[in-house]
C-alpha cells in the first residue's frame, strides 16, 4: 500500500464519483486517520465505534482501503 497510490484514488473519486465528500466510507476515513494521528478524545464516540469494529487503526485503515481502492477502480480504466 503506497501513499502516492492512495492519493492517486482519492483524486480519481474527487474527480468522477458523484458525492463524493458526502461518502460515508470517506467520512470513516477520515475518522481513522485521526485515529491512527490520536486527534480523537478517549470518549469520542467515533473513537468508540471503531474500536467495537476493528482491533487496531491499522486493520481499520486496510479495510478501508480496499474499499477506495474498489470504487476508484472503473474509473482509473477509460475504454
Amino acid at each position: 500500500m503506497k501513499y502516492l497510490d492512495f492519493l492517486w484514488a482519492l483524486d480519481l473519486l474527487y474527480r468522477y464519483y458523484p458525492k463524493y465528500h458526502s461518502n460515508e466510507l470517506l467520512l470513516l476515513a477520515d475518522d481513522i486517520w485521526k485515529w491512527i494521528n490520536n486527534e480523537l478524545p478517549e470518549d469520542s464516540s467515533s473513537l468508540i465505534y471503531l474500536k467495537s469494529c476493528f482491533e487496531s487503526p491499522y486493520e481499520a485503515f486496510t479495510a478501508v482501503w480496499k474499499e477506495i481502492l474498489l470504487l476508484a477502480g472503473p474509473f482509473s480504466r477509460n475504454n
